[in-house]
């Protein structure tokens, strides 16, 4: 499934805010009594290769949210009735936890988005000309004010000179349609052209969405999933997991349900394309069901606290147990993933 190779990267997650309100029926299905919100954490991550230097995928959210768009502004009104700051936080500057951390922002070669949502593009201005941005295919690129109705706005593409002014930065769209490498039954690029990191194309949540799929070790990986889900429920339990994560049989002793997700992605949600990230998850699970992979989404509230976050590496994973610990983590009623309530069929 995946090509065989030595080289390897390393991967830190950076914790650098949260969603705070916003309703549950956004992000899956069923909602019960008591679980009407969803809230998680924001996670931004540093690739690191041994030759090649470092890249970020995904940056979290800006903490100067009055500095993103009006279309912005009003799409997470329209979600739940709250502004941004009512909604969300950026608990820490990405930026300036990078730098705290030991790391000069111009020794950041790339950004990746895994896609064009304010709690994934933070503020690009402050990175210097000599990074570049990296954004999946048919990403939205508009900018305010140039279009009024755009979500970015053009310091997204651009970076300060020592002038105070914006000079334009290179962007490329990355593009799966010419290559033959697929991963999990997905288009798959070759990022550092040695097998140490992978570029997965992940569409559904929002156009040009794109995964990332980490060597850490020679046989072991870390899946960054981005928004491919707000809830590993939406994957787990299912076939591919019985072999080596089956439910808990205390769980249920239902048949249909040891192989169903527990949760589903809703018709009307902050999914664009609900059939394609139904697709999407499915060949996901294909990964997330092995053993050598841990998956690591944007926002899911059972991570912190089990991982290692900045500076630390994410490496040992597999060595700490931590998949172990987070596979069914989100079915215990003292985690914040649990969603199930009284009236959940557990």
């Amino acid at each position: 499934m995946i090509p065989p190779s030595t080289s390897t990267v390393v991967v830190k997650a950076l914790n650098v805010g949260q969603l705070k309100c916003l309703p549950a029926s956004l992000f899956f299905t069923p909602v019960v009594e008591g679980h009407e919100f969803f809230s998680g954490p924001i996670y931004a991550f540093l690739i690191e290769h041994p030759v090649k230097g470092r890249v970020m995928y995904d940056l979290g959210l800006r903490k100067d949210s009055e500095s993103l768009s009006p279309a912005v502004h009003r799409h997470i009104r329209s979600l739940g009735g709250l502004s941004v700051r009512e909604a969300m936080e950026a608990s820490t500057d990405v930026l300036e936890k990078l730098t705290k951390g030991g790391v000069d922002l111009g020794s950041v070669k790339a950004v990746i988005w895994s896609h064009t949502h304010l709690d994934h593009t933070g503020d690009m201005s402050k990175f210097p000309q000599t990074t570049e941005l990296v954004v999946g295919p048919g990403s939205d690129l508009r900018t305010y004010p140039s279009d009024p109705n755009a979500t970015l706005i053009e310091s997204d593409l651009a970076f300060l000179t020592s002038y105070m002014h914006l000079s334009g930065r290179k962007v490329t769209e990355l593009s799966f349609s010419k290559g033959s490498l697929r991963i999990a039954d997905l288009p798959a690029l070759d990022y550092f052209d040695d097998g140490s990191f992978y570029i997965l194309h992940t569409p559904g949540h929002l156009a040009g969405h794109v995964s990332a799929l980490a060597r850490v070790t020679p046989t072991t990986f870390i899946l960054l999933g981005g928004d491919c889900c707000h809830h590993t429920g939406d994957m787990r339990p299912a076939p591919p997991y019985e072999t080596h994560f089956p439910l808990p049989k205390h769980i249920a002793q239902d048949v249909a349900l040891l192989r169903t997700p527990m949760l589903r992605i809703p018709s009307r949600s902050v999914y664009q394309d609900v059939p394609k990230t139904n697709e999407t998850l499915r060949k996901l699970t294909k990964l997330d069901a092995h053993p050598d992979v841990l998956l690591l989404i944007a926002h899911d509230s059972t991570v912190p606290g089990v991982i290692d976050e900045f500076p630390a590496s994410l490496n040992a994973w597999k060595e700490k147990g931590w998949k172990d610990k987070l596979m069914w983590a989100f079915l215990k009623r003292e985690s914040k993933g649990f969603r199930f309530g009284k009236s959940a069929k557990l």
